[in-house]
């Protein structure tokens, strides 16, 4: 689905997916850039299995990163041009007979009301909906650091191990 999207114009010009998709990973990549170093200038980090200790590093991490992107809004990564093709890229994945059992997949693993909010908490104790396998095929690959989720008809951009909504989508699925 992707190469249908990035193919090149005959005139020549820049093809405006191809574009806004490279501003996803430019926007993407500036993001991870910044939360490394804020995780790098935390104290200390060793591994441990202490769940205590792995909370208490999440928090701190999550703390550093609201301060440093504390004008964050909707859209900093999601631009409307980018949310414009994820909605394109999905779309075909959700419609028909196969896109209905995609559709309950979503209903059934979806957690109930998650606040859409960028650098909020991702709700401690609410369970993590899966993105089903041929919709995540469709979206352009993150990093290690990051992951989409899938909550009511909303697609998130998820950070880890800050466990923190980095941006997201709102109504993504049709």
């Amino acid at each position: 689905m992707e190469g249908r999207l990035q193919t090149p114009r005959p005139d020549g010009k820049a093809n405006p997916n191809a574009l806004a998709l490279a501003d996803f990973q430019k926007r993407i990549k500036a993001y991870v850039e910044l939360r490394n170093k804020l995780e790098q200038g935390s104290a200390e980090q060793k591994e441990t299995n202490d769940p205590a200790r792995i909370r208490e590093a999440q928090v701190k991490l999550a703390e550093r990163i609201r301060q440093a992107r504390g004008n964050a809004r909707p859209g900093d990564i999601f631009t409307p041009e980018i949310r414009a093709i994820f909605r394109r890229l999905m779309y075909p994945e959700t419609q028909g007979r196969e896109g209905r059992a995609t559709k309950a997949t979503i209903e059934a693993d979806s957690p109930a009301a998650v606040p859409l909010k960028v650098n909020a908490p991702y709700p401690e104790g609410r369970p993590l909906p899966t993105v089903p396998a041929n919709l995540l095929a469709n979206l352009p690959q993150l990093p290690e650091q990051l992951e989409y989720r899938i909550v009511d008809k909303h697609l998130i951009l998820r950070d880890v191990d800050a466990n923190i909504i980095v941006d997201f989508i709102p109504n993504a699925i049709a």
